[in-house]
């Protein structure tokens, strides 16, 4: 019997090695470094397969170490023993000290050496990691993540990213003296900025054609007017600052007209009361002059209604009765198919607003709200009780309180 069941595991085995390559790779994406590097011992072939693995996915969680310090040996060991190219790199900085940084940059020459195409790196500590100019040299990558980085002007002739196509920046500042055009070649189809500064001179116009996300939220010195000649764009996110008249340029004049027309595709928009309030500016009380024909899903993020009259008129009651009229939509939105609302207060303009979209939307299958805290639990009943009453253009419309 323990013969037979010898053979039966040896057989096992034998399956599990002899699967195609591309299959153990999958097999090893899948598990923390610490137990892919653990195959390394089960035979011959699979020793191979982890020190050629294209794939590194780094973190000290997954990584057993003694100290903090030990984290960045451990990486120099893995690099040190790889064979072949290294097409994904991801690691995470946020328990590495700032003394290790310069122990760092040495990885990045390497991978830059070894074909790299998707590039992480995760940093939630206080203490930025500067990049070195190596990070240039990666000139196959396609997508790069950074968080908590500075970028410094590279060393030599300046290189742009030629075949990005997905950027997220997260809390990365960039030097004064970094060139404008480093963004400018790339062909980005994905753009995320969040909370990062110094970005005011760079150049997007290499990504005019192909760039189809862009999500801006909470930066400092990145002007919307950038990317009014994106006409790709189908998913927009737009969440400003606290300077948010910073968002635009002097002398600009971009209002929800001028978005749409530029923006004929859009499709998923996130708005914020700041976005909206600045593209609203000197044109809330005419109506809408653009066909809307292909946004699908609207959410609208801390949105006061009211706050918007300061800024074209002094009379509160002249918004609700624009509200109140279905002159105020020139065009029906034919293609909305959801509208959320974030942080809803229930007030007089809102209920306005979404009686509007209700009759306005043949195409509309829900309306929810999310994050209702600021509304009243006496009041929940009251409003339920209306919103259920306005009429709907479409049959098919919900209400999701």
């Amino acid at each position: 019997m323990d013969i037979s069941g010898n053979s039966k595991q040896k057989a096992m085995d034998d399956k599990l090695i002899n699967l195609p390559t591309d299959v153990l790779t999958c097999i090893l994406d899948r598990l923390p470094a610490r137990d892919a590097a653990r195959t390394s011992i089960l035979s011959r072939k699979w020793r191979y397969i982890w020190a050629g693995h294209p794939n590194l996915v780094l973190d000290p969680k997954n990584i057993v170490t003694v100290t903090k310090n030990d984290f960045v040996g451990i990486v120099n060991q893995i690099l040190l023993q790889h064979i072949g190219p290294i097409l994904t790199f991801h690691v995470s900085l946020s328990d590495v000290h700032m003394s290790q940084y310069p122990n760092i940059d040495p990885w990045i020459l390497y991978l830059s050496r070894n074909g790299l195409r998707k590039f992480r790196v995760e940093n939630s500590s206080h203490d930025l990691y500067a990049l070195p100019s190596y990070v240039f040299l990666c000139q196959e990558l396609t997508f790069l993540y950074l968080s908590n980085c500075i970028f410094k002007q590279p060393c030599g002739t300046i290189r742009s990213f030629q075949n990005l196509k997905i950027l997220f920046l997260s809390q990365v500042a960039f030097k004064p003296e970094v060139s404008a055009s480093i963004f400018a070649a790339s062909k980005l189809e994905c753009l995320r900025l969040q909370s990062c500064s110094g970005m005011d001179h760079l150049n997007f116009d290499g990504c005019l054609s192909s760039l189809w996300a862009l999500i801006l939220c909470y930066n400092h010195g990145v002007k919307l007017s950038c990317f009014m000649n994106c006409k790709s764009i189908t998913h927009a996110r737009l969440l400003s600052p606290m300077e948010v008249n910073k968002c635009f340029g002097p002398g600009e004049r971009i209002n929800l007209a001028s978005l749409f027309e530029h923006w004929p595709l859009l499709s998923n928009l996130f708005l914020d009361g700041h976005h909206l309030k600045l593209l609203a500016a000197g044109s809330i009380m005419s109506a809408l002059p653009v066909k809307i024909n292909n946004l699908r899903d609207l959410l609208l993020y801390q949105i006061n209604f009211t706050d918007l009259i300061p800024m074209v008129t002094a009379d509160n009651s002249l918004v609700l009765q624009y509200l109140q009229e279905r002159s105020c939509m020139s065009e029906e939105i034919n293609s909305l198919r959801a509208l959320k609302m974030k942080f809803f207060h229930g007030s007089r303009a809102e209920m306005l607003f979404v009686k509007l979209i209700l009759a306005c939307c043949p195409a509309l299958e829900r309306v929810s709200f999310v994050d209702k805290k600021v509304v009243e639990v006496s009041e929940v009943s009251n409003i339920l009780k209306e919103l259920v009453l306005f009429p709907r253009a479409s049959r098919k419309a919900q209400i999701i309180f």
